[in-house]
């Protein structure tokens, strides 16, 4: 393949061909549907910019989970030794 020339890694060259593959099917449903290549690229952006704010909302989600449970393990632990005492 033309990435062996190259010399990048296998991983990478996989990213690439990835990436070019999905630029060429993008073109090629455009000229098929006769959508401009600009509102594929609009559509390319706007998908992308969603799954970023939902990749974002998760990882909040999970920071706010994590915190609440090792606040409820402090507190459970607190009044635990309070207890004994």
């Amino acid at each position: 393949m033309i990435f062996s020339l190259l010399r990048v890694r296998k991983k990478t060259s996989a990213t690439l061909a990835g990436i070019v593959i999905a630029a060429l099917c993008l073109w090629g449903i455009s000229m098929w549907q006769d959508i401009s290549p600009s509102e594929i690229f609009n559509i390319l952006l706007a998908t992308t910019a969603m799954v970023a704010v939902v990749m974002v909302a998760a990882i909040l989600l999970i920071a706010f989970f994590k915190i609440l449970s090792s606040l409820i393990r402090k507190l459970a632990g607190a009044d635990n030794e309070d207890s004994h005492d």
